[in-house]
């Protein structure tokens, strides 16, 4: 009866109808539904979902894949990410279609996948042209925009002029430290460490232990606060970004890092932060974190994945307090019945937040209604895939720390 109830409310929060209640994923691996059902949809790769090409609107998933592949190495997993990669990627290493913007060097995590996976140098090369194109060498200078602080622009436009975002921390700075250890460049774990904590400073608040998403160097932004520049409310895809970089980060940074201790705690720090906003009842994250009772407000699946994802994680590598275990079970069991079966019989997500970036205010953040994915009007968004795909890797296998 609780569960039912549990049901209703999460459908009336999301508007979501109460019949799909009967159809959830009870006793079914979440992750390989998952992975089977998007290879399934969308072929010859997963650029047919997104239309993005070289970005993280594709790489975020074959990520999350690549997690699932280390509990269920089934080789069509370990296909798809190279069949997404090999059109790409030429057998030298060249990377077609590189574009100065963070979200674009995503997709190199997946070469270093590949080049652990399979031994070919050409990802190994293209992980390195990617790396070089990102910082610039002395024959090709980095066209990637800094703030006159030293951070990097989410995005090198006029809409991001000297914008800073959490969401940019894990488009880059995992890559950056898996490439460091495994080729001896101690000078990206450096950079990598860096970025983190300058963004950090400016966004995130040690007041409530909970990142903005994005700061504005100009605070003239329309959702740029006037003093501080950070935008203006704790979203849940937010926290989701910024602490998945942190703990991704934290799981290949030696220990004797000079900054291992400062990422350490910030990341200890979130995590108490993202436990005091959980829903008492649901389990879950909402759109705006810490109003949850606030009218509009709805559960964000994507976010809560997220955050799911790094508390578990966190916990298995012995950076969080065991306690995190009942937070990260109690927002898995709340995620669940959001996974429906859609019409082609694979997993259908509810209630997650539409792509968006800043917005001025707590309504203007509220009124990016939930969507469904897939679905036949939302369309197909990558985010609340990556969000359930780290979520399942590490809640569906107990010895994962992924």
């Amino acid at each position: 009866m609780k569960r039912l109830l549990l049901i209703v409310l999460f459908a009336h929060l999301a508007h979501i109808p109460v019949s799909f209640a009967n159809a959830e994923y009870q006793n079914k691996n979440v992750g390989t539904e998952l992975s089977d059902a998007l290879i399934q949809r969308y072929q010859p790769t997963i650029n047919t979902m997104t239309k993005k090409g070289w970005d993280h609107s594709n790489s975020i998933i074959l990520h999350g894949m690549e997690k699932i592949y280390a509990n269920h190495p089934k080789p069509q997993y370990l296909a798809y990410v190279k069949a997404f990669a090999d059109s790409y990627i030429e057998q030298d290493g060249t990377i077609h279609h590189l574009e100065n913007e963070l979200d674009k060097v995503h997709p190199a995590i997946n070469a270093l996948f590949l080049y652990e996976q399979t031994g070919e140098q050409k990802y190994a090369v293209a992980a390195k042209n990617m790396l070089d194109f990102f910082l610039g060498t002395q024959a090709a200078p980095s066209t990637f925009n800094k703030t006159p602080t030293g951070g990097y622009w989410h995005k090198n436009n006029a809409k991001y002029h000297n914008v800073m975002t959490v969401d940019g921390l894990y488009m880059v700075h995992p890559f950056l430290v898996r490439y460091g250890i495994r080729f001896n460049r101690p000078d990206l774990l450096d950079i990598a460490t860096g970025q983190i904590i300058l963004t950090s400073e400016r966004t995130f608040n040690i007041k409530e232990n909970l990142p903005y998403q994005s700061w504005d160097y100009d605070k003239n932004k329309p959702w740029a606060h006037p003093i501080t520049g950070t935008s203006s409310e704790y979203w849940s895809r937010a926290s989701g970004w910024f602490s998945m970089a942190l703990v991704d980060v934290l799981e290949y940074l030696p220990k004797d890092h000079p900054r291992y201790a400062q990422v350490l705690t910030l990341f200890q720090r979130w995590a108490a932060g993202a436990a005091a906003v959980q829903h008492p009842d649901t389990g879950l994250w909402y759109q705006v974190m810490d109003s949850y009772e606030k009218e509009n407000n709805y559960p964000e699946i994507s976010g809560s994945s997220m955050i799911i994802y790094s508390l578990r994680k966190g916990v298995n590598l012995g950076l969080l307090n065991k306690r995190y275990l009942e937070v990260a079970q109690r927002g898995w069991q709340g995620v669940q019945p959001f996974i429906t079966v859609f019409e082609d019989g694979g997993p259908q997500i509810h209630s997650v937040a539409p792509p968006m970036g800043a917005q001025v205010d707590y309504s203007a953040y509220v009124a990016k209604r939930p969507i469904s994915v897939p679905s036949k009007t939302d369309g197909h968004h990558p985010h609340a895939v990556i969000g359930v795909l780290m979520a399942a890797s590490v809640m569906e296998n107990e010895s994962a720390t992924n």
